[in-house]
C-alpha cells in the first residue's frame, strides 16, 4: 500500500525515505539527549508510557466517539476504533464533547505521565508545565494532516517549547503515522516561515505536496510503525505532517499533540489560561477532519464553526 500525504504518494526509495531513529537508550543522559535533539530535531522513545495507561485513555476516548456515532460500538469493541458508516456528530454539542475528551482522567494521566514529565525536567533543566490546551486527534480513514512546523502556531511565548506526539493505541504507517522531514529544523530556507504567526499572518499549511517540499528543502521523509506507549518529542521548528489514514480496516487513528516548556518561561496565551476560543473571532471547536480547506488558512481542517448550542454550522462530508 502506498504511503500518501494529502493523496500524494511518497517516494520511498532509500534516498528519499527512511526510519525514525530510536533514542530510548539515551534516557537519563541529559547531554546525550540534548546532543541527539540538536542533531536530529526529535527523540523517539519506545514504551516510555505504560501501555496500560495509554490503553485506558484509548478506551475512555473511543467510548465517547462511539456515543456521537463516529465509532462502531455495536459490531466492534469501541477500543478497536472502527469507523461507523453514519455519524451524528453534527447533532451534538461539540464544545462540550471536546472538552470532555481533553479533560478525561485517563487522557490527562497519559499526557502528564511521570516518565514523560521527568524526561522534560531532565532535558530542560527545571520544573516543566504542559500547555493548558491539548490536541487529541481523531483521524478518520481518508484523512491526514498538512505539512507544517509548530512554531508558527505556538510560538508567542518562549521559543524553548517542545512538542510531543503520543499514539493512543498502535499506529502503523498505513493508519496515518507521524512523518518528519529530516534535518528540516536546521534549514536556512525556512527562517522566513518560522518567523511568521499563523493567526497574525494568515498562513496555512507550509505545503500539501510532500514531493515538492522535499525537493525544495532536501532530506528524507522519516516515519515508523508506532506502538502503544511510544512517544516522540520534537523541536517546534521541525517540519512534519501525518501520513493519510489508509487503514484497510477503516480504523480511526487516535493520537495526541501536547506541548511542554519550563514553568518559569512565558506562555503563549492562546493556549494557556482562557482556552475557550484560542483563534478568536466566531466560536469554533477543535474537531479535525471532515473537510478539505484551502490550504487551511482559516484553520477549517481542524477548527469548525459552531452555533450557540455548540453544534456544527458548516456542512461536512465523510471521507
Amino acid at each position: 500500500m502506498a504511503l500518501t500525504v494529502s493523496g500524494i504518494a511518497l517516494d520511498t526509495s532509500p534516498e528519499k525515505y527512511g526510519e525514525l531513529r530510536d533514542a530510548t537508550e539515551l534516557l537519563g543522559d541529559r547531554d546525550a539527549l540534548r546532543a541527539r535533539m540538536q542533531h536530529d530535531g526529535y527523540l523517539l522513545f519506545r514504551g516510555l508510557i505504560s501501555p496500560h495507561v495509554v490503553r485506558a485513555a484509548r478506551q475512555e476516548i473511543m467510548l465517547k466517539y462511539a456515543v456521537i456515532g463516529e465509532i462502531d460500538g455495536i459490531n466492534h469493541a469501541p477500543v478497536e476504533g472502527i469507523q461507523r458508516e453514519t455519524s451524528f456528530a453534527d447533532q451534538v454539542n461539540l464544545l462540550a464533547f471536546m472538552e470532555s475528551v481533553r479533560t478525561g482522567l485517563a487522557y490527562e494521566r497519559t499526557v502528564n505521565d511521570d516518565a514523560l514529565v521527568k524526561f522534560y525536567e531532565l532535558f530542560l533543566g527545571g520544573p516543566v508545565r504542559g500547555f493548558d490546551f491539548k490536541w487529541p486527534r481523531f483521524v478518520r480513514p481518508g484523512e491526514g494532516c498538512g505539512i507544517h512546523a509548530d512554531v508558527v502556531y505556538v510560538g508567542r511565548g518562549t521559543k524553548n517549547v517542545w512538542s510531543s506526539w503520543i499514539p493512543i493505541g498502535d499506529v502503523p504507517r498505513e493508519d496515518g503515522a507521524l512523518l518528519i522531514l529530516e534535518d528540516s529544523h536546521r534549514s536556512d530556507r525556512l527562517k522566513n516561515y518560522w518567523a511568521k504567526d499563523a493567526d497574525r499572518d494568515g498562513i496555512g499549511w507550509l505545503s500539501t505536496n510532500p514531493l515538492k517540499l522535499q525537493n525544495a528543502i532536501g532530506g528524507r521523509w522519516l516515519t515508523t510503525d508506532f506502538r502503544m506507549g511510544d512517544v516522540i518529542c520534537f523541536s517546534i521548528y521541525l517540519v512534519h505532517a501525518a501520513l493519510d489514514n489508509n487503514s484497510p480496516r477503516r480504523r480511526c487513528r487516535l493520537t495526541s499533540d501536547t506541548r511542554y516548556q519550563l514553568a518559569s518561561d512565558p506562555f503563549d496565551d492562546r493556549w494557556n489560561g482562557d482556552i475557550s476560543n484560542p483563534h478568536g473571532g466566531p466560536q469554533k471547536v477543535f474537531h479535525p477532519g471532515l473537510v478539505k480547506a484551502d490550504n487551511n488558512r482559516e484553520f477549517a481542517e481542524e477548527w469548525k464553526l459552531v452555533d450557540d448550542d455548540g453544534r456544527l454550522t458548516m456542512e461536512v462530508s465523510r471521507a
